[in-house]
């Protein structure tokens, strides 16, 4: 059964917009999906202050592989992208978070989903917002209208010239 897979992508180092649209084509070639993106949003830094902006979007696809092969199929892609933790909040050339999977909730060492920090990160909700308005968060049983309207909106839309 297809659930629906929300994730959440964002780059500071280099190319920024070309690692976003990179991580986009493994995903659906990995995944055999089309992701619906939304617009990309330029962002401060958000826990570990000084360093360059990110670029954010956020994307949703329909999958039938299950969560575990999901995550590590994303941690892959973000290794292939040449992700290096070197510390927490600190940059990178992209990130991948799973936002939803359909309406399960799941909490152990490695994932909690839905991200437990969303809803306080406007570089999450904000494009969420664009995607899925009425989607109901389902640990807070509230749109994700309702959870944006209480956050500070410190993103600027990014448009490309290409």
């Amino acid at each position: 059964m297809k659930k629906k897979l929300v994730l959440s992508l964002g780059s500071n180092l280099g190319n920024r917009y070309a690692y976003l649209k990179q991580a986009k084509a493994k995903i659906e070639q990995a995944l055999n999906v089309t992701c619906i993106e939304s617009q990309y949003y330029e962002t401060p830094p958000w826990g570990e202050k000084n360093q360059a902006k990110f670029l954010n979007t956020v994307f949703t696809l329909e999958t039938d592989v299950n969560l575990s092969g999901v995550f590590h199929l994303l941690q892959n892609i973000e290794l292939q992208l040449n992700r290096t933790k070197t510390k927490k909040w600190g940059p990178r050339t992209i990130d991948i978070d799973i936002l939803f999977f359909g309406n399960d909730i799941v909490k152990d060492e490695d994932l909690t989903i839905p991200h437990p920090q969303m809803h306080n990160r406007a570089f999450v909700m904000i494009p969420l917002v664009n995607l899925l308005p009425n989607f109901v968060h389902p640990v807070f049983q509230k749109t994700i209208t309702k959870l944006t309207a209480s956050i500070e909106n410190d993103t600027t839309n990014f448009l490309v010239n290409l």
